[in-house]
C-alpha cells in the first residue's frame, strides 16, 4: 500500500512528492500512473530502535538478493569450469553448468543429479 503525500497540496507527482510504503517488495508501481515506476532494495533496519535482530534480517536479505540474482549462476559456472581445469570454456558449456545450478538437475543419459533447488552443487559438478 502507498500513501502519497504532496508538499503544499499540490496535485500530480513532482520532485517534492513523498510515498510512504506499507509493503516491502522489490518494485512498486503506482496506481494509475504507468511511467512513475521504483525500484526498494530490502530494508529491515529500524533506525530509531536498533537490535541484533535487525542486522540479521538485513544481511539475509542481501546475501539472498545476491544469490539468486541473474548474473550468479553463469559467474558461478565460468568459475568452478575454470577451477576444475577448463581456462577457456565455450559458451555453452557455461551456459548447461548455469541451467544445472538454476535448476538444481543435471540428467545424462540414465543418470540424473541434484534435488531441483536453485544453487544444488551435485547437480553443478555433474
Amino acid at each position: 500500500e502507498i500513501e502519497v503525500l504532496h508538499k503544499d497540496n499540490n496535485i500530480g507527482y513532482n520532485q517534492d512528492t513523498i510515498f510512504a510504503l506499507t509493503y516491502r517488495g522489490s518494485t512498486i508501481e503506482i496506481v494509475g500512473s504507468s511511467q512513475f515506476k521504483f525500484r526498494n532494495p530490502p530494508h529491515f533496519v529500524n533506525i530509531a530502535v536498533r537490535e541484533p535482530r535487525d542486522a540479521i534480517y538485513e544481511t539475509d536479505a542481501v546475501f539472498e538478493t545476491y544469490f539468486y540474482h541473474q548474473n550468479v549462476a553463469p559467474f558461478l559456472a565460468l568459475r568452478i569450469i575454470q577451477r576444475f581445469g577448463i581456462s577457456n570454456p565455450s559458451p555453452r558449456y557455461i551456459e548447461a553448468v548455469a541451467t544445472a545450478f538454476k535448476e538444481g538437475t543435471f540428467a545424462k543419459d540414465e543418470l540424473s543429479f541434484g534435488n531441483g533447488k536453485y544453487g544444488d552443487m551435485e547437480a553443478v559438478v555433474a
